[in-house]
């Protein structure tokens, strides 16, 4: 039931295409002949000589397709024999490759892991060396104190099984060296046996075995070293020595061992390590305890880093030496599963030693110093360096050596992915085809019986075909069908034409059948040109995030999907090509994948096109979208220049741009204004060469772009052309343009008749709900007639009821399906008469209009909607549908299985501040108005606006539409009663309703309370609750814009301080709300937006949607707290200027400590409420 509007502008034209069928009919006359039945028979004999013939070539076609059939049968049976066999050995080789793999970074890491631990064990040493004596390390007369402690830290990192360190003693220290060490030894060794095993009872507490002197370690023992310049005389290791002989030992006695420490020693900051050799220093049991039975003789290495005076400093003298042991089968261990057997780990050095492992599920077993690997597996050998080369010495330095693994399969490994798979799926295939062949040869059976009585048939037919047509025209008969045949399966085969092989990203641009993923990307060249000459865009919805805020998801794609489809449709119109959209934003480029000289005309006049187009869709989609719609802008940047165009193949492959062009357009787009196209030099010049400058107004100011300085800019404005301009629209659709609606109200302008259009339809949507219950219950007996305005009161504030009931839950009704109901044609001119007659009755004030109600009512819905049921209702799934059905109607306390409730709550908002005069209740009291003195002065403007609007509904104009909504008398009273508790909950101000909304929750929600604990019917218990959620849904939605994105919250803000200031002036309030402004909003956050948003959480049926309102309120009152004095001071300037009033404003009512007060430190209570409901006595 839509209004007249142009459809040339609300949608694109349509196509029909009409398809004719051309009969043919083919008469042919028939002439009868007599043959004498010889001739018969002789004819039939002639078909059949002709059968035989070519039956001996069926059976001759019949052998060689058997033979085909074997053929094929040994080659697919011996391929897929082979196919497996091989598909077995790639899949042994990648298993092979993940496990060596995996065994090599283990051993690459543990190498690496080992280096650095000794780097962090040599800087750890010297720390602890520096703070013995304030920074003046007192080397060599020093045992590291907790050594033992670190080294328990030091071995979980690197895997080692010992660590020691030897202090550098020089000659002249020797005797010195060895009174420290006779002094301190034997403590040292017991606190470190001590920290280890808690207890000296491994330590051999002899010490007459303690040597005191250096000592070198002979065949016979430890005895006195020879005299040399520098001695590496150890000190202290872990695990802790057993006997005390070890002490003062000078491990450069041994050549090998002096030789790496040197090496060390000059090397400065690399890990020197030396050839396998004995193991020394541990006790055999606590040697044996790193590795199993098999690796009693595992093979070691030592290595060797150097412990500087100071930590981190390189320069500083060398004053000890760590020396560590470590094992290769560390690395190997626990790393595959148990059921990996037969890797082989081949090791080698630059030292001339090999040995090998033996990998064996979580173990890894020494199998000896030798090389015994299968030379067959030589191409799967996976070989990685051990070593880690930082120094250019490190190579060629004395007593070091650097290793290397090799890993390969063995033939247990590779047995246990050799399976008897290939053969048994031979065997199937093998069976198939012998199945196969068995069902030809039955076929072939069962096809020469069938073509016995064909050619019998045919025989007869061509007999009397022959005794009809003359035997030349029957030939030509015959020939023509078999050419048309033979063309026909021409034509199938052929399929269409051969696609040009030029330019695959062409190709994929125009048809898009490419499939581009991650199989191809390998084999095929990027899909990616250079196109020099293109002009790009980007239109982005100015508005979108505030206004995508309040809307429901499906909406918020509604309006996406419906303008960028249309934008779609023009761009293929106008052969722009559409490249992506993100988000709200439309970026599209014209000038590929075929170039056009014009690309830059084109591209505005497609700019030009999409902005008259989504001005027009927006006007459109306010009907079904709701306020605000109408509101959204478009901002449009052009820039011309050369682009990368390309394919990102991978799991999605898309289509994409490159380049600075797309970046400074991109800067465009966010630097225009809303509904203007903007366009940069580049862009201008190609509109000014093709000869359309006067498009073109330069920007009176440069536009100053991130990353890319000033640039100069147009604004492009494409006069003339079929699409007309936005400039153009406005003049013919725009604000302001009055629809005569005579007879009948006052005229109302375009914005408000899409409001209409929107209240209507939601409305409607509603009507059908209760269309669909009602269509489940059988006619009532005791329907409404006529109007029955006079069954109420005058005053509505004294029907406000404590509980409203709703009805039970109806399983029938709620089986129906709305869709299916249709609204009889009078109902909705009658719903649409009615919402306009109610927008007619809204006074032109800032904040309390029409627009604000419908504002309301889309809250409303948007609540309603959000009524969810709680997370354990998924445990009454298995439950009956209708006794699932029902806990849902009792845990949303019957609002959503009621649709005339529903309709009762967007009815209530639409007329709850109907003939409002923007003035708060206490003034028009305190002015005397009649309406105050009718209603006792109390809740003056919500009961006028509740009479006047249920007057209207209750004339005989509306008696279809009463009729549709109330069936019985019990629906008009629920109804009734829904209104008037819905709109006096809007008057948060009189402190008997306060009273009554407060005594109510405490009842319904304040578990346990005493004074509530009192038995009460469960069915008034849920109607309670359904009342109190009612009246906050109404609360929360007529202040929702406090609740929502800052950018809404602000512009209704500024309306209703536009609304307050005008009565202000007028002398209708008498304190300037500016002086207050500023600290009653935060009081207002704190006393009642914020607490009604947490109560709507405890009502428990508004999901996370309670969370959103409570995120949002908190967010603005933070914003409001940093911006609203210079907010307040604003809008006092564009009211001033706006009403030509003079005067500095007055806003000086700051916080005194300049921080965020708390809700403690607010305004009070009645500075928080809202200023159309605020006394007039409210200071700052």
């Amino acid at each position: 039931m839509g209004k007249p509007t142009k459809e040339s502008e609300w949608s694109d034209e349509l196509e029909s295409v009409s398809k004719d069928d051309d009969e043919e009919s083919v008469g042919t006359e028939t002439q009868r002949s007599s043959h004498d039945m010889s001739s018969s028979r002789d004819e039939e004999e002639e078909v059949r000589k002709q059968s035989q013939k070519e039956t001996a070539k069926v059976q001759t076609w019949r052998i060689l397709v058997f033979l085909a059939l074997l053929a094929t049968a040994i080659s697919v049976t011996a391929t897929t024999y082979a196919l497996l066999v091989r598909q077995e050995d790639e899949n042994f080789r990648n298993v092979f490759s993940q496990f060596a793999r995996t065994v090599a970074d283990a051993a690459i890491d543990q190498q690496k892991d080992l280096r650095t631990a000794l780097k962090g064990l040599s800087n750890t040493m010297s720390l602890t060396a520096d703070t013995m004596n304030n920074g003046n390390p007192p080397w060599p007369f020093l045992f590291p104190p907790m050594f033992e402690v670190y080294a328990q830290d030091y071995f979980k990192v690197s895997k080692a099984e010992f660590v020691g360190i030897s202090t550098i003693v020089t000659r002249e220290q020797r005797e010195d060296w060895v009174n420290f060490s006779t002094a301190n030894y034997q403590q040292v060794i017991q606190d470190a046996h001590y920290i280890r095993f808690g207890n000296l009872n491994k330590l051999d507490n002899n010490t007459k075995k303690y040597k005191q002197f250096i000592s070198k370690k002979t065949p016979d023992g430890f005895v006195p070293n020879d005299e040399r310049d520098l001695y590496f005389v150890r000190s202290v290791q872990s695990p802790p020595p057993r006997k005390y002989s070890l002490v003062n030992w000078d491990l450069t006695s041994n050549p090998q061992i002096n030789a790496s420490m040197r090496s060390a020693m000059r090397l400065r900051n690399e890990t020197v390590v030396s050839n396998i050799r004995p193991f020394l220093g541990l006790a055999d049991e606590e040697h044996q305890g790193f590795h199993s039975d098999e690796n009693a003789d595992n093979p070691h290495c030592f290595a060797f880093h150097p412990v500087f005076q100071y930590a981190g400093d390189l320069n500083s003298k060398v004053v000890a030496m760590i020396s560590t042991a470590t094992a290769f089968d560390a690395s190997m261990r626990n790393l595959l599963p148990s059921n990996v057997k037969g890797m082989l780990c081949v090791i080698q050095n630059t030292c001339n030693q090999t040995f090998s492992y033996m990998i064996e599920g979580k173990e890894a077993y020494y199998q000896g110093f030798e090389d015994n690997h299968d030379p067959s597996y030589d191409d799967m050998a996976l070989q990685v360096p051990l070593t880690v080369i930082a120094h250019p010495e490190v190579v060629n330095t004395p007593g070091n050596c650097m290793y290397s693994m090799k890993i390969y399969p063995t033939k247990e490994f590779e047995n246990d992915y050799k399976t008897s798979t290939p053969l048994i799926f031979a065997a199937v295939v093998a069976g198939t085809f012998v199945a196969v062949a068995l069902v030809f040869f039955t076929y072939d059976y069962f096809v020469l019986k069938r073509n016995e009585i064909m050619i019998s048939n045919a025989a007869q037919s061509s007999a009397i075909v022959s005794s009809i047509v003359p035997d030349h025209l029957k030939d030509r008969l015959l020939s023509h069908q078999q050419q048309i045949n033979e063309q026909n399966k021409q034509n199938k085969a052929s399929g269409g034409s051969r696609r040009s092989s030029s330019g695959s990203l062409k190709m994929f641009l125009n048809d898009g059948s490419k499939q581009l993923g991650m199989d191809n990307s390998a084999v095929e060249a990027p899909l990616a040109d250079l196109f020099l000459e293109t002009t790009v865009l980007f239109a982005d919805i100015s508005g979108f995030t505030a206004w995508s805020s309040v809307r429901e998801p499906t909406q918020v794609f509604v309006l996406l999907e419906t303008l960028f489809q249309s934008f779609d449709r023009i761009a293929k119109k106008r052969r722009v090509f559409k490249v992506e959209t993100v988000g709200d934003c439309y970026v599209a480029v014209c000038g590929l994948p075929d170039p056009r000289r014009e690309h830059a005309v084109v591209m505005a006049r497609f700019a030009q096109d999409i902005l008259s187009k989504f001005y027009t869709l927006t006007r459109k989609l306010e009907v079904t979208l709701g306020p605000d719609t109408a509101d959204l802008s478009l901002r449009i940047g052009i820039h011309s220049g050369p682009v990368t165009a390309g394919v990102l193949r991978g799991e999605r492959a898309r289509f994409q741009l490159f380049g600075d062009t797309m970046n400074t357009c991109a800067r465009l787009e966010s630097s225009s204004k809303p509904n203007r196209i903007q366009c940069s030099k580049a862009t201008a010049e190609q509109i000014i060469k093709s000869g359309k400058g006067a498009w073109l107004q330069p920007r009176s100011d440069p536009i100053a772009l991130k990353g890319l300085g000033s640039i100069e800019g147009f604004w492009v404005n494409v006069s003339g052309e079929r699409a007309g301009s936005v400039a153009s629209c406005r003049s013919s659709q725009g604000y302001g343009s009055p629809i005569e609606r005579p007879g009948l109200f006052p005229e109302l302008d375009k914005r408000t008749v899409r409001l209409i259009d929107w209240n209507v339809e939601m409305l409607s949507r509603i009507m059908m709900d209760i269309a669909a219950k009602r269509a489940s219950v059988s006619a009532s007996t005791t329907k409404k007639q006529g109007a029955v305005a006079a069954e109420f009161g005058d005053a509505p504030l004294e029907e406000v009821r404590e509980i409203i009931t709703l009805p039970e839950f109806d399983h029938h009704a709620s089986l129906q399906n709305p869709e299916d109901q249709k609204i009889p044609v009078e109902v909705v001119e009658e719903l649409r008469l009615l919402v306009s007659h109610i927008a007619s009755m809204y006074n032109d004030n800032p904040f309390h209009n029409f627009n604000h109600a419908s504002h309301v009512v889309m809250s409303v819905i948007k609540l309603m909607a959000r009524i969810v049921a709680p997370s354990h209702f998924e445990d009454l799934i298995n439950e009956s549908q209708q006794a699932t059905a029902s806990s849902l109607h009792d845990h949303t306390y019957g609002i959503t299985s009621d649709p005339l409730t529903q309709f009762a709550c967007a009815f209530s908002a639409l007329i709850h501040d109907v003939d409002h005069v923007g003035v708060s209740n206490a003034q028009l009291v305190k002015e005397g108005v009649p309406i105050a003195i009718k209603y006792k002065e109390r809740s003056v403007a919500e009961q006028n606006s509740l009479n006047l609007s249920w007057d209207l509904l209750m004339q005989p104009t509306y008696s279809a539409l009463r009729d549709f909504l109330f069936e019985t008398q019990a629906d008009l009273i629920r109804f009734r009663q829904l209104v008037v508790n819905s709109v006096m909950s809007t008057d948060i101000v009189d402190t008997e309703l306060k009273k009554l909304r407060n005594d109510r929750w405490d009842k319904a929600f304040k578990k346990g309370d005493s004074a509530t604990a009192v038995d009460e019917n469960p069915r008034d218990e849920v109607n309670r609750k359904a009342t109190i959620v009612i009246e906050h849904i109404i609360q929360a939605s007529d202040i929702s814009h406090t609740m929502q994105h800052w950018h809404v919250y602000r512009r209704w803000n500024q309306n209703l301080f536009e609304e307050l200031y005008v009565a202000y002036l007028n002398g209708r309030m008498e304190k300037d709300p500016a002086t207050f402004w500023y600290n009653g909003e935060i009081g207002f956050f704190d006393f009642y937006i914020i607490p009604i948003t947490k109560k709507l959480k405890e009502c428990g049926v508004f999901g996370v949607s309670s969370d959103e309102y409570l995120n949002y309120a908190l967010k603005n009152r933070e914003e409001w707290f940093k911006k609203g004095e210079d907010a307040v001071a604003l809008m006092v300037e564009e009211v001033k200027e706006k009403y030509g009033v003079k005067g500095a404003p007055n806003t000086d009512c700051t916080t005194s400590t300049g921080t965020m007060p708390s809700i403690s430190e607010s305004a009070p209570m009645e500075q928080a409420l809202p200023a159309e409901k605020m006394e007039n006595e409210v200071d700052c």
